[in-house]
């Protein structure tokens, strides 16, 4: 096989999983459409998957994430330093809020990527995106990994994502500056209000500012927005 010939295929393979995994688990016929294959192109593929485990076709026929993909992505949880150190102000939020709280990173194709959460004690609260992405346009998420907070440092965003859900969020950053993560906290529309919005937003800024610190951050104590 030329060496052009393997990386259209390895390119393919990697598409085809993701696209298996973003749906959660499709049938060949929609893995095929869904990454644009022919349906002999993606039954060679995913054989390949299925036999390295990182598939695992189903008694129902969808193919879904397998052993192998679930041991490299717990690892890689595991070894995220950010998720690691977003721990104690994730609980710290949530508490303080009472609402689901998120973690997020830039995803792949223009996407925030939800690293974590701890849940809301509301009796109704958001819960369930780890592992998602959403676009970064439009979304509160979204605008804090892009630096397009308001002059108090967070962003809000209602009905966006899912109606009736409007989500809070602020930027994280490293020691030059980039920012690395945002941390969110969504809930229902009717219980976010204004004033209850700019609340949790400072709360969010805060907590952020002391992760940006132990990141290497040295002017996060200000609570403000950084650069763009």
């Amino acid at each position: 096989m030329a060496p052009g010939d393997v990386t259209r295929s390895v390119s393919r393979t990697f598409e085809l999983l993701g696209a298996i995994i973003e749906h959660g688990g499709l049938t060949l016929a929609d893995a095929a459409k869904t990454a644009d294959l022919a349906t002999s192109t993606a039954l060679r593929l995913i054989r390949s998957l299925e036999q390295t485990e990182f598939v695992r076709r189903g008694e129902d026929n969808v193919y879904r994430a397998g052993p192998r993909l679930l041991q490299i992505g717990a690892r890689a949880i595991a070894d995220n330093q950010l998720l690691l150190r977003a721990r104690r102000a994730m609980a710290e939020i949530a508490e303080l809020t009472r609402e689901s709280t998120y973690l997020s990173a830039p995803g792949p194709r223009g996407t925030a990527l939800y690293l974590g959460q701890v849940e809301g004690t509301h009796a109704i609260r958001h819960m369930g995106w780890v592992g998602q992405t959403v676009p970064l346009d439009g979304t509160a998420v979204g605008a804090a990994l892009l630096g397009k907070v308001g002059p108090h440092g967070y962003a809000i965003a209602h009905d966006t994502i899912e109606d009736h859900s409007t989500g809070v969020a602020a930027p994280i950053y490293d020691a030059i500056g980039r920012i690395v993560g945002a941390l969110s906290v969504v809930g229902p529309t009717f219980r976010l209000d204004d004033d209850t919005c700019a609340g949790h937003g400072q709360v969010l800024v805060d907590r952020c500012a002391r992760l940006s610190i132990e990141l290497g951050r040295p002017d996060a104590a200000s609570g403000g927005p950084g650069p763009a």
